[in-house]
């Protein structure tokens, strides 16, 4: 049969089935029509008053009928009228929605999927749908053809099934699992219609126009199995027609439509993304063919489909909704270079307001018409391809092609006959207009349809009773017990995880049992997950007994009794003897039921001989098993990763007890998995249809498996169209047998033997891990007239040895057969590899999957009926200013004639111009989208950024993501519209081979980094610190040639998921201890904010060029440590980078532009990638740590939304502000808080560390002021007797045990667990940990640290990391206040680092820099022997000022001078450390791992880490912690908010300036006299002598004039002072002033002070000290006011220490001088007695 005679055929089915439609809808009134009930499960009175109320249809309201035929499937007729009013009626929205298949399984509840297979003719289309019916056997599918007819006010869509045929397509071949149904009809008919007034005198008002929705259903699934009663049918029925009718209302103006296309365009593809709501459609532009005969006759269809094809020669057009936007994309692909530049026009029109349609309330749905038409192809032997997107834009109206804005013109309507339908068809339809379909719902009618004669006899024939000699109360009873033992292994399937507790693990099997108040009930489950298996690979292993041989040493036999139905089999058993066990036997009942993720396999003991004559008799040397239950669930976590679940509760009776069992199901289990994984899954028989089977055979070690069935005429489905399948004749029924084999691992080719031989073959392969069934399915058809009478068998084997190896190779009876293979795309098959593990929800799988999806959808309706009635009259409302405003977006167009002409001509460019233009169109962003908000602070954003991440990184990665680019790693882009309805979020993820989450962070955060591997970053400004490392910037990106650098406003922080320790830590390595917490994901996000919430900056100084502001919506890199132990093969570490990125950079950026630019950034993966391959890791800050650490996400996921954030603050003694690493010079900088107010206290001994003993080195103790004691020194070389170096170093740092650390912070008592006095231990300030091999040549340790009190003031902010490293030499004595110790330790390699697999790689070190505060914390006791006093010594100044302040500490990292030009350190030898050029020895890994232990070495500090969290019960959106800034950068402060910042000493201090020229100085002091600044009070009101308590000073004339001097050193910081270090800046030089008081130096940085009043006067320095002794005096009474009381107890004798009951005394402190001499202090105080 050629193709033009395959045609006909087509066309001849489909014609049949107009000719059947016509024919039941002329019979509308017939009796033959009988009513079939329609229930409305679950809806409660309320909401079916609702639903009438608010004109809603629901299920009840939909009319069902049935009509029975003779030879074939009941039709079914289900009618909706829908009342309409006066609202117009568009049939354009239903067409949409008809033509459309991805929209099928919107509105029918028994579709899984639908799609387009092939566009016929302009207005036939063939599909495909996989229906959700047919389980738990096997599903079904259908290949239909359709064909539209409509005109003003009727809709006729009509599907039929193709007839099969020899030379039939590849997509009508049968594709197992699924089995072909056939489709006799299935038609709607949707009408408007105007009822007549039934007495045209009468003056009242006429009835109402409706809408009728008629579907005509006539479907023969070939299925045995009963799909219910007809009222469940009827409710299906109902269910999908009121489907459609939503379907309709809310996607109907939504839904794109190819209406046309003409000679020379051969469509190949139509997709529609119901996500996206995109249309793709591919089509080629071929040579046009003018050959084909014309007929000498034409009916005026013929001659309308004639004119259209003309008329659209080398043309699409393409109907769009007018109220939406449109974004089309076209490109085009030529078979050569000129082909590919044939130039094509696009014109978009629509009909003008006058040109409506005339037919009272019929009105057309607002669209336009998008045209696109080729130029002829150079020759006949060229081809164009084509693709058009069309895609949904935003809210705004209007069409963009390319990215350019298409004008919309107003046409004049074509003629009405347009419409393509048929005349003779379109009478039949309006004669049944005025007919009512309620005269057949009476009593008797509605009786007689709900009698079981009517409505299950007569439906379709019930469950085969009679496939055997049994009775029919036999089949019964074989089914009940089915049915209740699967109730049984279901219920089991479902307990909960508590009812089970487990007895034995091994082999990977976890075995468990079930906890019963019954000592008699004994139930196991055996659980184990197999990776790298598909489930039918699995599935096949379980169910074929011949496959137990390979694990089994004692299996002996498996024997088929009888094919009891399609799924139910009755199997004989048997296992060898083992001395001194006898042999078992067991006859159990096997049930197979099967979805599309989930196979249950269970069996029970059958023993009643009158049920099944053909069980054997017991043989007396063979104990038979009693089998209760044995059950196996195969469920599919991911598509190569299988969930193996096996209960059994079981007697062996004999001598074995069932303490036996759990040993045979880990055997079992484990053995199974091992055969599936090495050898495949078996040759496996899926279905027979028309044939039971009589033996099935598997023999392993010969390869081989063999089926042996006979026809059985009551297994065979009636159907006229059943015989189609064949070659022969249509009416020849046929018998089927499905075999699925492996052909991947089982065996790469195959020899099959049939006898006899079939009528057909058919061969369907798909890759192993494919969602519709891996392997390769064999369909073999027999005549069923011809080998009724016959024994059938079939024998599957591996392909011989000697033959040629060619892999797929399939021979039957020697002949090679043509194999069908269903391709899978390289990066859907890396997607399904990479696929998250899901456990699929334990359901029963016995009941209709149907019936749920209407239960589900009908809830969804009546949730959204309430919103849905309430918007009513607001989008009745909205509709005329929506129509009056839909293209607003379009470019004007000029009146004139000519202007017109040539504006068209300017359109119809070529690509090349389209492109050039498109420069000057800007993507436009409206509402939110276009500015943040100042009334959200700056982390707010990168807040509600972080927790948009952290939701995405949660969930898997479904539907909705459209690939950008595949090449080097796939991007993908989904809009979010909580992100923004205008920008797309893009992604891109890759793995990072060889280097650790934590490198990758220290890269990305450091912004002298990203210079080096971002090409578009050009410069940034940190504005604020919020501590953790938390700040806000402004970022310059390049915009790259022709368009300007934008700047950003961006907020940016570090997370860290927490993650659940393990629950023991015994026997484990150390990479398995700390896996899991190095494993947890790392977020870096940024997101914009208001320029308005930074107003306080002067732009002139960070943006001076005036640069375009963009805006980041959010950029976020998502790092996870991938699992060294798990099966993909990555190097050791590897890290799972992800970049997530939605950025608008305004201005006159076009949409695609911006667009582009985004979807290469997540690239830069690639860029960090190279740039990590020449790099070391930078130090590393590991106390206080960088970032917070992040709680899971709220479990109530509709509240998150609404939910704020806390912040737990971990470690209140060290705050992290800020580092820098400059990789030029390799200098590292942070700066961090001491807060000595929380450090200090009692409850913090758990930061502190035991103080350094007396014998080690003085080296060791590094400060810039000189010791009172020094450390002792001996020279190790002095005297043998002496320990080594090493030795005391071990013995000096084990003092500082982690488990006294820690029992100190665990209890407040003075003595440990042991009974041991507690010992104070030195404060641990902070960790530095740095990786040798980045200073090979060795490296300095700078510290720097000041102390301020009140500790209330923001910090300044460096310059830069340049400016930092300027300043990086030895600090002077002023500027290292506090005395730091310094220890250095080698680090243990760990596998989860870069550096820990390489033997020769230089180590890491760890610094600890401690304070020694614990010998000034010693209680004073009494020697017992001597009688000696002995107390801690007096508390040094440093220590006095760090209680009542904090400390800022600078940690600088560089080279050593000596180092700058070296070479790398000799194997062997060690780097040599300095600290304040003072060496410092590094202990090996043997002594730090013998001082400190492993654990602390090891140890994170993620329990120092500040947590935040989202909580739905937060008070405030974002944390107080993150509502002020920490530091803030000064230098860029504006003039007026420098001078108003308070400062931190109580009054002003005279101090020497910074070093800067006298000329500047001066000058500086002239301005201050001659130019006043604004007077404080507008803009922040100081804290100093001028306000407050001693403003009345201010009143006083005093004649006292200001001198020069003071002035000057008022003055603000010169430019070359804010380049300094924020700790040199604000330090005094050696033998100033104010050396004696470094705390009362202010903001470092900053101004000292207050600089002018509003006079510019000063005051002496005698007013100054008044001033201050009146504070003094007025503050001790203020404080001793508020002094908590000191209650003592006056004992006079020791007897009077037995009772206590009188002598209390209050006493309150009114003056207090301490450590006035010899430890006394000096109180004054008020007595009072009690």
């Amino acid at each position: 049969m050629d193709g033009t005679r395959l045609r006909e055929s087509w066309y001849a089915a489909l014609d049949k089935a107009q000719a059947h439609f016509r024919q039941l809808l002329t019979s509308h009134a017939s009796t033959d029509w009988k009513r079939v009930p329609v229930t409305n499960d679950g809806a409660t009175p309320a909401s079916k008053g609702k639903g009438r109320a608010s004109g809603v249809p629901e299920v009840p309201d939909v009319m069902v009928h049935r009509r029975a035929t003779k030879t074939s499937e009941s039709v079914y007729r289900a009618v909706l009228e829908v009342p309409i009013g006066d609202e117009p009626v568009s049939l354009e929205m239903w067409k949409s929605v008809l033509v459309t298949p991805e929209l099928r399984k919107e509105w029918d509840p028994a579709v899984e999927s639908a799609q387009l297979l092939e566009m016929f003719d302009q207005a036939t289309r063939i599909s495909k749908v996989n229906f959700r019916l047919g389980w738990p056997a096997n599903p079904r599918d259908a290949v239909t053809i359709s064909r539209t007819f409509n005109d003003a006010t009727t809709l006729i869509d009509i599907s039929t099934s193709l007839p099969r045929s020899p030379d039939e397509p590849t997509y009508l071949r049968p594709s197992p699992p699924y089995v072909r149904s056939d489709v006799a009809l299935f038609a709607w008919c949707i009408q408007r219609i105007q009822p007549q007034p039934k007495d045209p005198s009468s003056r009242s008002s006429p009835p109402l126009p409706k809408l009728r929705i008629t579907c005509f259903w006539q479907h023969n699934f070939r299925l045995l199995w009963n799909l219910g009663s007809g009222s469940s049918l009827g409710q299906q029925l109902g269910a999908m027609t009121v489907g459609l009718y939503k379907t309709v209302q809310q996607r109907g103006a939504r839904v794109p439509l190819l209406t046309g296309y003409g000679n020379g365009v051969s469509i190949e593809r139509v997709r529609f993304a119901i996500d996206r709501e995109a249309l793709t459609v591919d089509y080629s532009i071929v040579p046009e063919d003018e050959d084909h005969p014309q007929p000498a006759e034409h009916s005026l269809e013929e001659l309308h489909t004639i004119r259209e094809i003309r008329r659209l020669t080398r043309s699409v057009e393409f109907s769009l909704p007018a109220a939406q936007g449109w974004d089309v994309q076209l490109s085009t692909k030529g078979s050569s270079e000129e082909v590919s530049l044939l130039p094509w026009t696009a014109h978009a029109t629509r009909p003008s307001s006058s040109s409506q349609s005339a037919e009272p309330g019929v009105v057309d749905q607002p669209k336009f018409v998008f045209t696109v038409k080729h130029a002829p192809l150079p020759n006949d032997h060229s081809v164009l391809k084509v693709r058009v997107v069309i895609e949904l834009s935003g809210p705004s109206s209007g069409l963009r092609l390319n990215g350019i804005p298409q004008p919309i013109e107003d046409l004049e309507a074509r003629d009405p006959s347009s419409f393509f339908i048929s005349q003779s068809m379109f009478q039949d339809a309006s004669s049944t207009a005025e007919k009512s379909f309620q005269t057949q719902s009476s009593v008797a009618t509605t009786a007689t349809s709900t009698s079981r004669a009517s409505t299950i006899n007569g439906e379709r024939p019930p469950i085969a009773r009679t496939l055997t000699e049994r009775s029919a109360v036999a089949e019964k009873s074989i089914l009940s017990r089915v049915k209740r033992n699967y109730i049984y292994f279901s219920s089991l399937l479902q307990e909960p995880e508590a009812k089970w507790k487990q007895t034995v693990e091994s082999r990977g099997v976890s075995v468990s049992q079930l906890d019963s108040i019954d000592p008699t009930l004994v139930v196991y489950r055996a659980e184990a997950t197999f990776v790298g298996i598909g489930l039918w690979d699995l599935y096949a292993a379980i169910t074929t007994p011949g496959a137990r041989a390979y694990w089994d040493k004692l299996y002996d036999d498996a024997v088929l009794l009888e094919d009891v139905n399609e799924l139910t089999e009755l199997w004989h058993f048997k296992t060898k003897p083992a001395w001194p066990v006898n042999g078992r036997d067991m006859v159990v009942l096997k049930t197979v039921y099967k979805s599309p993720t989930t196979i249950h396999v269970f069996a029970f003991s059958a023993d009643d001989p009158n049920l099944f004559p053909q069980i054997p008799p017991a043989d007396p040397n063979v104990i038979r098993t009693q089998v209760d239950l044995q059950g196996w669930a195969i469920e599919a976590l991911s598509p190569n990763t299988v969930l193996v679940t096996l209960l059994e509760q079981s007697d062996p009776k004999g001598w074995s007890n069932k303490g036996s069992i759990p040993q045979q199901m880990i055997t079992a289990v484990a053995g199974i998995g091992e055969f599936a994984i090495k050898c495949g899954g078996p040759p496996i028989v899926t279905r027979l249809e028309g044939a039971k089977a009589n033996q099935l055979r598997y023999d392993h070690e010969r390869g081989n498996f063999r089926v042996e069935y006979e026809g059985c005429a009551k297994r065979r489905v009636s159907s006229d169209a059943e015989g189609g399948r064949g070659a022969g004749s249509p009416s020849l029924p046929v018998i089927e047998c499905e075999i699925r084999c492996d052909l991947d691992t089982w065996a790469s080719s195959l020899d099959i033997v049939v006898d006899p031989p079939p009528q057909s073959i058919a061969a369907l392969r798909r890759h192993r891990f494919s969602a519709g069934g891996g392997g390769l399915w064999l369909t073999i058809t027999h005549d069923a007239v011809f080998s009724e009478q016959e024994r059938l068998q079939a024998i599957v084997r591996r392909g011989p040895m000697s033959a040629p190896k060619e892999k797929g190779l399939v021979m039957v009876n020697g002949v090679k057969v043509d194999v069908d293979v269903e391709e899978m795309p390289e990066r859907e098959m890396k997607n399904l590899t990479k696929q998250k593990r899901v456990k699929p929800a334990r359901v029963p799988l016995d009941q209709p999957p149907v019936l749920g999806v209407i239960r589900r959808r009908k809830a969804e309706w009546d949730a959204d009926k309430d919103p849905q009635s309430a918007d009513d009259d607001s989008n009745k409302a909205s509709s005329p200013a929506a129509s009056t405003t839909s293209f607003v977006t379009t470019p004007p167009s000029f009146a004139t004639s000519f202007s017109k002409f040539f504006t068209y001509a300017v359109e119809q460019a070529t690509t090349t111009t389209q492109q050039a233009v498109a420069a000057i169109s800007p993507a436009i962003a409206g509402g939110e989208d276009a500015m943040p908000s100042s009334s959200k602070p700056p982390m707010q954003y990168a807040l509600e950024a972080l927790a948009f991440v952290q939701d995405l990184h949660s969930q898997s990665t479904g539907d909705g993501w459209t690939v950008v680019s595949e090449k080097d790693f796939p991007v993908h882009r989904r809009v979010y519209p909580e992100i923004s309805s205008v920008i797309p979020v893009h992604k891109g993820e890759k793995v990072v081979e060889g280097v650790a989450a934590e490198e990758i962070a220290s890269v990305l955060k450091s912004y002298d980094c990203r210079k080096q591997w971002d090409s578009r970053f050009d410069s940034v400004s940190v504005l604020e610190a919020y501590g953790a490392d938390a700040h806000t910037a402004f970022v310059v990106m390049k915009g790259g040639f022709p368009f300007r650098d934008r700047g950003f406003y961006l907020s940016s922080l570090m997370a860290r998921e927490t993650v659940s320790p393990p629950m023991s830590r015994r026997g484990t390595t150390e990479a398995e201890q700390s896996s899991s917490e190095n494993r947890a994901a790392i977020f870096y996000v940024s997101a914009s904010f208001s320029p308005e919430s930074v107003n306080h900056f002067s732009t002139a100084k960070y943006n001076a060029y005036s640069l375009p502001v963009g805006r980041v919506y959010l950029d976020a890199w998502i790092l996870e440590t991938l699992d060294p132990y798990s099966a993909e093969k990555y190097a050791i570490p590897s890290t799972r980078c992800t970049r997530v990125v939605a950025v608008d950079y305004a201005g006159s950026i076009p949409a695609a532009v911006n667009s582009m630019i985004n979807g290469m950034l997540p690239k830069s993966i690639l860029a960090v990638e190279s740039y990590l391959k020449n790099l070391s890791p930078s130090p590393l800050m590991r106390l206080p740590a960088a970032g917070f650490m992040l709680a899971p996400p709220p479990e109530d996921k509709l509240r998150t939304p609404q939910a704020g954030w806390t912040l737990r603050k971990k470690d209140a003694s060290r705050t992290f502000v800020t580092a820098a690493f400059v990789p030029s010079n390799k200098v590292y900088s942070s700066l961090m808080v001491l807060n000595g107010s929380a450090s200090l206290s009692p409850a913090a001994g758990n930061d502190r560390t035991p103080r350094p003993s007396r014998i080690l080195p003085s080296s060791n103790s590094v400060s810039g002021a000189a010791e009172s004691e020094p450390s002792p020194t001996s020279d190790p070389q002095s005297d043998n007797s002496e320990p080594s170096a090493s030795e005391r170093r071990i013995r000096a740092a084990r003092s500082r045990s982690p488990r006294a650390r820690d029992l100190t912070g665990r209890s407040s008592t003075m003595f440990t667990p042991r009974g041991e006095v507690r010992h104070p231990v030195d404060l641990l300030v902070s960790e530095l940990i740095v990786d040798s091999k980045l200073y090979p040549g060795g490296y300095e340790v700078i510290l720097r640290s000041r102390v301020v009190k009140g500790g209330k003031s923001q910090l300044p902010l460096p310059a830069s990391a340049a400016a930092q490293a300027e300043s990086s030499g030895v600090p002077a004595d002023g500027e290292n206040v506090l005395p730091l110790a310094c220890g250095a330790y080698t680090l243990p390699p760990s596998p989860l680092h870069s550096a820990g697999l390489n033997a020769d790689r230089p180590p890491r070190h760890l610094l600890r820099f401690t304070l020694p505060t614990a010998q000034y914390q010693m209680s004073t006791i009494v020697d017992p022997l001597t009688g000696e006093t002995r107390s801690a010594p007096p508390k040094p100044q440093w220590l006095l000022d760090l209680e009542e302040g904090r400390a800022i500490i600078d940690v600088r990292v560089q080279p050593t001078a000596a180092a700058t030009g070296s070479t790398a350190t000799a194997p062997g030898k060690t780097a040599a450390v300095a600290v304040n050029g003072v060496p410092v020895a590094v202990m090996s890994e043997k002594e730090s791992l013998t001082a400190l232990g492993r654990d602390e070495l090891l140890d994170s500090r993620a329990s120092k880490t500040d947590v935040l969290a989202r909580s739905v019960s937060a008070e405030e959106q974002v944390p107080a912690g993150l509502q002020v800034p920490l530091a803030v950068a000064q230098h860029l402060l504006e003039a007026a908010a420098k001078t108003s910042e308070p400062s931190d000493s109580p009054e002003p201090q005279e101090k020497e300036s910074t070093p800067a020229p006298c000329e500047s100085a001066e000058d500086a002091g002239e301005k201050s006299q001659t130019s006043p600044v604004p007077s404080p009070a507008e803009a922040h009101p100081p804290e100093g002598a001028a306000n407050g308590l001693m403003r009345f000073l201010n009143s006083y004339h005093l004649p006292f004039s200001p001198s020069r001097r003071s002035s000057a050193l008022l003055s603000p910081t010169s430019p070359e002072g804010s380049t300094r270090s924020p700790l040199s800046a604000g330090a005094p030089k050696e033998g100033g002033a104010a050396s004696s008081k470094p705390e009362n130096n202010g903001v470092a940085g900053a101004v000292l002070t207050r600089t002018a009043t509003r006079g510019g006067a000063t005051y002496p320095l005698s007013t100054v000290l008044i001033v201050a002794l009146i504070a003094f005096l007025v503050g001790s009474l203020l404080r001793s006011l508020v002094s908590p009381a000191d209650f003592i107890y006056v004992v006079t004798d020791e007897k009077e220490l037995g009772s206590v009951s009188a002598g209390w005394r209050e006493m309150r402190r009114l003056l207090e001088f301490k450590y006035v001499l010899g430890g006394w202090d000096f109180q004054i105080a008020a007595v009072r007695r009690h």
